[in-house]
């Protein structure tokens, strides 16, 4: 069984696709590794299909924090003629964090994860 966990925030303001007769809301996150003179960004581009997605998109707004479920693969791809790989999370579940650092009149968000509130069965795998 692959499941990670992941803590982050958005870069970036999540984008809503259709996929044939499918929606996935697609959005990345950066993840800090390590500590002190060795820490680094993570980078992880995300998927959450179906009516999660769909209901959550609109949520997922640039500097929210996420915690985020799921299953990890590696897409590889060419630039500059050189071949580069990147990380892939097919969303399951997620749980907001705290809310983006300049949203400070926004009203906070609760730790919730889309299975609390929406069930898709037709998750097209």
């Amino acid at each position: 069984m692959n499941t990670c966990t992941f803590v982050g925030r958005l870069p970036r303001d999540a984008e809503l696709k259709d996929v044939g007769e499918n929606k996935v809301s697609n959005f990345s996150i950066a993840s800090d590794v390590g500590f002190g003179d060795r820490k680094k960004t993570m980078w992880i581009e995300c998927g959450m299909w179906g009516k999660r997605g769909e209901a959550l998109n609109d949520s997922l707004k640039k500097g929210q924090q996420v915690i985020l479920v799921g299953e990890l693969s590696t897409r590889e791809y060419e630039k500059d003629g050189q071949t580069k790989t990147s990380l892939s999370l097919n969303v399951q579940s997620l749980a907001f964090g705290s809310a983006p650092k300049d949203a400070e009149d926004q009203p906070a968000t609760n730790s919730t994860t889309s299975n609390d509130a929406f069930v898709d069965d037709e998750i097209p795998f």
